[in-house]
């Protein structure tokens, strides 16, 4: 079978019988959990960021304990920080939350969904940066497994390629946030 490829494939290279595709013939935008985990991704993207925006289902602490010293950095360097979750399926965990606010006390706008007649499963997380922007989505919700080592489907999606799709999520986070959500608490 005849693999050859364009750049407008999005691949780095082409695939040839004899390589695997776990190799760095893989598609650049595209993260699978196979050899590319999306926690070096968000990494890389937390660095050159004015303001995040994550939306994700559930929170585990372990997820946060593997991030929270990229996101104090990244409030140390004056970067924004919104992060929106839910309870879906009871799976939040509240030593999650506890811990974003016991490390970034206010200075991370820290929300859960709040409407319970309708399922709360999205996972993407939004970087604004000066002169673009870029969003992973897909399966990952904010856990050590989910970001390191289990099979997870993610896609980068960069507001320089498609800024109206782009804009379509963010504008669906910007309503999620403050229409349909409440602010994290200590008393919550």
């Amino acid at each position: 079978m005849d693999q050859s490829y364009s750049k407008e494939d999005n691949l780095i290279g082409p695939i040839t019988s004899t390589d695997s595709i776990y190799n760095e013939y893989t598609y650049r935008n595209a993260i699978t959990g196979d050899s590319r985990f999306l926690y070096y991704q968000l990494k890389t993207s937390i660095l050159s960021a004015e303001s995040i925006d994550i939306i994700v289902s559930f929170l585990m602490e372990s997820g946060v304990r593997l991030i929270i010293d990229d996101l104090r950095r990244a409030l140390d360097s004056g970067v924004k920080i919104r992060i929106l979750s839910g309870n879906y399926l009871g799976i939040t965990q509240p030593s999650a939350l506890y811990l974003l606010k016991k490390e970034l006390k206010s200075q991370i706008d820290l929300r859960l969904y709040n409407n319970l007649h309708k399922s709360f499963h999205p996972k993407a997380y939004i970087f604004h940066q000066k002169n673009d922007g870029e969003i992973y989505i897909g399966s990952s919700n904010l856990s050590y497994g989910a970001l390191t080592s289990s099979i997870e489907w993610n896609y980068r999606l960069a507001r320089s390629s498609n800024d109206k799709d782009f804009y379509t999520f963010w504008n669906a986070f910007e309503d999620l946030f403050y229409n349909h959500s409440y602010v994290v608490t200590d008393e919550v």
